[in-house]
């Protein structure tokens, strides 16, 4: 069924929602800081920090900074260098430009981490959020990358016409995503996240709150207080439900699966 009338978002400006908060300090000096235990959002402070490493960081892990990190081919992902490790105050290419602070990010596997994808600031905020990008790739390789779409943290407006479409909302970060707009979602599309959406009545049906859009679970989720907080944020759809399709795990990353209750979506194999 279409929706017939959009109702206000709440505000979605506070970033940090069900993750842990770690702070970094900028105090020049070689630190070590842990992951593990569910979603961590590591907040960096503004200044030095010295060459630091991030143990257990997994996909559910975030790293904020107070500027963006340089991006050479502007593309929204960010490759380590050869030496595996971020040089998170980069200010433009070559060597002589690395800045002073390395970052090492191991995961939960104990593998470097080697690409992390941008995924925005809040408005009138100067922390831009990182994670890692094989959440995005893991998707790619499934449904092609051509055929995937991620907003970030920030409102966003996602047209999904077209064909086919994935939308990827990775709300087990344990951030607010913001309130964005998805139009032209239709039969054969799909929404993905990475915390299960809280279903009120169990039968697969996800309906929306009083205010005609989906209030998401966040990293702790799902839990019945969801549709009044939205602590994944807010997504108003041209419909007015969603049906769970089923999950999968593709390297250690959860997907949770949703299109309409007529899809014809192209699934994976689920578990």
């Amino acid at each position: 069924m279409i929706k017939e009338t959009d109702m206000p978002f709440r505000d979605n400006s506070v970033l940090i929602s069900t993750a842990s908060d770690v702070f970094v300090e900028a105090d020049n000096a070689d630190g070590s800081y842990d992951g593990a235990g569910g979603a961590v959002a590591f907040v960096v402070e503004n200044g030095l920090s010295g060459d630091d490493t991030f143990l257990n960081f997994g996909s559910d892990d975030s790293l904020l900074v107070g500027r963006k990190i340089f991006d050479g081919n502007d593309d929204g992902f960010i490759a380590f260098g050869p030496n595996g490790v971020l040089d998170v105050d980069r200010f433009g290419g070559g060597n002589s430009r690395a800045g002073s602070d390395q970052f090492q990010l191991v995961g939960e596997g104990g593998d470097d981490l080697t690409v992390i994808r941008y995924l925005g600031a809040k408005e009138n905020s100067d922390q831009h959020v990182y994670a890692d990008a094989n959440t995005l790739f893991n998707l790619y390789t499934q449904f092609g990358a051509a055929n995937v779409l991620e907003g970030d943290v920030s409102d966003d407006t996602i047209d999904m016409s077209g064909g086919a479409r994935v939308l990827l909302h990775d709300n087990g970060l344990g951030l607010n995503l913001g309130g964005d707009t998805v139009t032209g979602f239709g039969d054969d599309d799909l929404f993905v996240t990475t915390s299960k959406l809280w279903d009120k009545t169990g039968n697969g049906i996800i309906t929306f709150s009083t205010n005609e859009v989906l209030d998401t679970s966040g990293a702790t989720g799902p839990d019945g207080s969801d549709p009044s907080t939205g602590p994944g944020g807010q997504v108003d759809f041209n419909v007015d439900a969603l049906t769970y399709l089923g999950m999968n795990t593709v390297n250690g990353v959860d997907y949770y699966y949703y299109g309409t209750a007529n899809s014809t979506a192209a699934l994976p194999p689920l578990s």
